[in-house]
């Protein structure tokens, strides 16, 4: 017994420190992906003097507070940024670990929960949504589904109406305001988590995080003076960046939302598995 409790406690320590390096590699997907530059190769190198970074200064978490923070030759700070994805992806891991053990919807779960946390960070920074990024993971979802006894690829599928009813609900708002209310880059990131979790979590997952959102966006409309958005300055050709839209001062991208509600309630389902009919049942009443 206590052999198998060690045994426990090892693996967990593996699953943190796997995460934090899966957190590394992310920071690097996030800058470069959108720019259309390789994630693999060149190495990692300081964004202000350009100097390659060894091994014992990329050690995530440990090489930011060791370095106190700064470029050991530049000395130019490093932004916060990176280790805290890094912390973030490490205690994801750890949390699908505990959450669903060795199984099939861990082998689902922990790819798909990186590729949601480069989605979110992306969206914050760019305002979209990688098709490279969604497409992908659909097929490994699907993939999943089939070995898994948990779900069907019937749920799975019925798991694309939210999607459809956001498009349809963007597509109307766009085609009567001539603006455009909510980017086909969200609606495909529904589908890809509604594929995962079926018809009604992903319905739960869209009340949810609409309701976050609604709330970030009037504490962003009455404490802020809104914000200059702007999209990558980067010209190169293979860029991912397709128009020059550029979003309204107070607008934010939803997708981030999408990801925080669904990690929500994948991880914590007895807090925010039933909100979104909690949030129904409070609108209703609202409106007598």
């Amino acid at each position: 017994m206590i052999e198998e409790d060690l045994l426990r406690e090892l693996l967990l320590i593996y699953v943190i420190a796997m995460g934090a390096c899966i957190g590394s590699f992310i920071n690097v997907v996030i800058v470069r992906l959108p720019e259309g530059k390789s994630v693999v190769r060149p190495g990692s190198k300081c964004p202000k003097c350009d100097t390659s970074i060894p091994w014992h200064d990329n050690i995530p978490i440990l090489s930011f507070l060791l370095l106190l923070g700064k470029c050991r030759v530049c000395k130019v700070p490093i932004s916060p940024r990176y280790p805290l994805i890094e912390i973030v992806m490490a205690a994801l891991m750890a949390a699908f670990w505990v959450r669903f053990g060795l199984s099939w919807e861990l082998l689902v779960w922990l790819p798909l929960s990186a590729t949601l946390v480069v989605i979110a960070f992306i969206d914050i920074d760019h305002w979209i949504i990688p098709d490279v990024l969604v497409f992908p993971m659909m097929l490994w979802v699907l993939g999943g589904v089939v070995l898994s006894d948990s779900m069907t690829l019937l749920s799975s599928g019925l798991g694309l109406i939210p999607a459809g009813i956001i498009f349809a609900v963007g597509w109307c708002f766009e085609k009567f305001t001539g603006r455009e209310g909510l980017g086909f880059g969200d609606v495909k990131l529904l589908a890809l988590i509604g594929l995962a979790v079926g018809p009604v979590s992903a319905l739960n997952i869209l009340l949810l995080s609409s309701f976050q959102g609604a709330f970030i966006g009037i504490i962003m409309r009455l404490f802020t003076s809104g914000h200059q958005a702007q999209k990558s300055s980067s010209t190169k050709e293979d860029s991912i960046f397709e128009d020059d839209w550029v979003p309204p001062a107070y607008a934010i991208p939803f997708g981030p939302f999408l990801v925080l509600a669904t990690l929500q309630c994948i991880l914590l389902p007895a807090t925010f598995g039933s909100i979104g009919e909690k949030i129904s049942y409070f609108l209703l009443g609202i409106m007598g």
